[in-house]
């Protein structure tokens, strides 16, 4: 029986409305609401065509996610733009209009996700029996704390740590090793729940945790990953597969 239980975010206790759609950017699956920036990108951006920024912001966002290993630095949102923004030529005002540009982006992020009512439920009920862990990478810290909040989530869990705030993103090991010990728990007295078989599975066998991974598509587990402790299509059949039911 573990004594803490610990879970990624988006996809996995949150999920997206099904019309966000689904990118791959430098072998990493991506949720974006980037289409949906037209009126902001022509606000901030005149003169530069929207396929010019899409491509810029990609590009960016593919080389930060190359360079991510193996440190894992968090690189936050606002940066990013800053940096496609320069990609563009765009060196005048860069930082505000990157400001403007992210916030627009994560206003977009965050009225696109969703709790379905048998996630809070499950959430709940695990709440009154162990301690509770949310461990997400997400390069905006306040647009994820807002999410958690307009969910109800944010009384239910003792530790939630954001990459962004935290300054490096899973699979890191110090992530988890961080939220560990604000639930007071070792390792082996902790599972995580997770819907990415290289950030969260990966990253909590890094760190000598057990783990659940929520394998929805039936993919393939990617070579030189672990395999997971246990796996679910979906975070309802958590209670039977941990025998907590």
């Amino acid at each position: 029986m573990y004594r803490a239980l610990l879970f990624d975010l988006y996809d996995t206790v949150v999920t997206f409305h099904p019309r966000v759609p689904a990118t791959q950017i430098a072998g990493t699956r991506w949720r974006t609401t980037m289409g949906w920036m037209t009126e902001a990108v022509t606000r901030e951006l005149p003169g530069v065509a929207f396929d010019d920024f899409l491509r810029a912001i990609t590009d960016t966002t593919a080389e930060i996610v190359r360079n991510r290993p193996p440190e894992y630095f968090e690189v936050p949102s606002p940066e990013r733009f800053r940096r496609a923004l320069l990609r563009l030529g765009i060196a005048e005002e860069a930082d505000a209009k990157a400001s403007r540009l992210s916030r627009a982006h994560m206003e977009h992020l965050a009225a696109a996700t969703e709790l379905p009512a048998p996630h809070l439920a499950l959430i709940r009920a695990l709440s009154e029996r162990f301690p509770l862990g949310l461990v997400s990478n997400f390069d905006h810290g306040p647009t994820a704390r807002v999410v958690i909040d307009r969910h109800g989530l944010t009384t239910l869990f003792r530790s939630i740590v954001i990459s962004d705030g935290f300054g490096r993103r899973k699979p890191h090991p110090t992530i988890f090793r961080f939220a560990l010990n604000e639930l007071g728990v070792d390792a082996d007295d902790a599972v995580f729940i997770g819907d990415s078989a290289v950030d969260d599975v990966a990253g909590a066998h890094a760190s000598g945790i057990d783990a659940v991974w929520i394998n929805a598509r039936g993919a393939a587990l990617p070579e030189g990953v672990p395999p997971p402790r246990y796996v679910v299509t979906a975070l309802g059949e958590l209670p039977d597969v941990l025998g907590i039911g």
